[in-house]
C-alpha cells in the first residue's frame, strides 16, 4: 500500500511523463526554416532585389534584341581593321597559335611582293594547320581581332576564319586579342562551333576602337562580316 502511495506521488493518475524527442525535432525543425530564410533574404536584398540562382545558366536574350542585333549586322558598314605595325609582327606571329613550319611560311608570306605568289596559312591547335599556295594581287597583311561573349560567360565557342588562317575560341567575358591575316575577298567568317549552356552563341567582334555585335547564332552556323582595310 505504502508503494501505491509513492508511485501515485511520482506519476499524477499513473500517467506515463509525454516524451521530449517530438518537441525537440520540432524545435530543430522551425530553428532551420528560420536560418534558411535569412540566407535567401540576405541573398535578394544583396543583388537588388532580384534572387541569386544557385548555378550559371546560358544566354537569355529577349526575341526583340535578338531580332535587333540580327538587324544592325545586316545593315553594318565594313568593320575597318587594325593593322598590325611592322615592330609587333613577331609578337603577332607568336601569338597565332601556328606550328613553327607554318610560322615560318607566313612570316615569309608578309614579305612576297604584290603580284607574286605567295602561301596562305591555316591554324587553330598545332596538329590541325594547314598551308595552301595562292596567287595575290595585294600583299599579305596583318590586322588585329578581339572576340568575346556579349552576354552570360556560358562556354559558347566560335571558329574565325581569315584568308586561310583558322581558329576556334573558347569565348569569355574578357576579350581575347590576336593577328589575322587581312582577308583578300574583304569577308571575315565566324562559325558556331559550340552553344554552351543554351540560349544561341553570342559573339562580338572588334578591331581598335571599332567592333561588331553578332546576331545569335546557332552550332555549324556561318556568318561573314564584311571588313575594310587602308594602310
Amino acid at each position: 500500500m505504502k508503494a501505491q502511495d509513492e508511485t501515485a506521488r511520482k506519476s499524477p493518475q499513473g500517467s506515463a511523463q509525454p516524451h521530449p524527442t517530438g518537441a525537440i525535432i520540432a524545435q530543430a525543425l522551425l530553428a532551420s526554416a528560420a536560418v534558411i530564410g535569412v540566407i535567401v533574404v540576405s541573398l535578394h536584398l544583396g543583388s537588388g532585389g532580384a534572387s541569386w540562382p544557385l548555378h550559371g545558366s546560358g544566354d537569355a536574350v529577349s526575341q526583340a534584341n535578338a531580332e535587333l542585333r540580327a538587324e544592325q549586322f545586316a545593315t553594318l558598314a565594313p568593320l575597318p581593321l587594325s593593322p598590325v605595325p611592322t615592330s609587333e609582327t613577331a609578337a603577332a606571329l607568336d601569338g597565332m597559335q601556328l606550328e613553327p613550319s607554318a610560322k615560318a611560311t607566313l612570316a615569309e608570306s608578309l614579305a612576297t611582293p604584290p603580284s607574286a605568289a605567295r602561301t596562305a596559312v591555316g591554324s587553330g591547335p598545332a596538329p590541325s594547320a594547314t598551308v595552301a599556295t595562292v596567287a595575290s594581287p595585294k600583299p599579305l597583311r596583318l590586322a588585329w581581332v578581339t572576340l568575346w561573349d556579349t552576354d552570360a560567360e556560358d562556354g559558347d565557342v566560335v571558329r574565325l576564319d581569315s584568308e586561310g588562317y583558322s581558329r576556334t575560341v573558347t569565348l569569355a567575358k574578357k576579350p581575347v586579342t590576336f593577328a589575322v591575316p587581312v582577308p583578300q575577298d574583304g569577308i571575315i567568317k565566324v562559325t558556331g562551333i559550340r552553344d554552351g549552356e543554351g540560349g544561341g552563341i553570342t559573339v562580338g567582334l572588334a578591331s581598335g576602337a571599332s567592333q561588331a555585335v553578332f546576331p545569335i547564332m546557332s552550332v555549324g552556323q556561318t556568318l561573314g562580316l564584311k571588313v575594310s582595310f587602308e594602310r
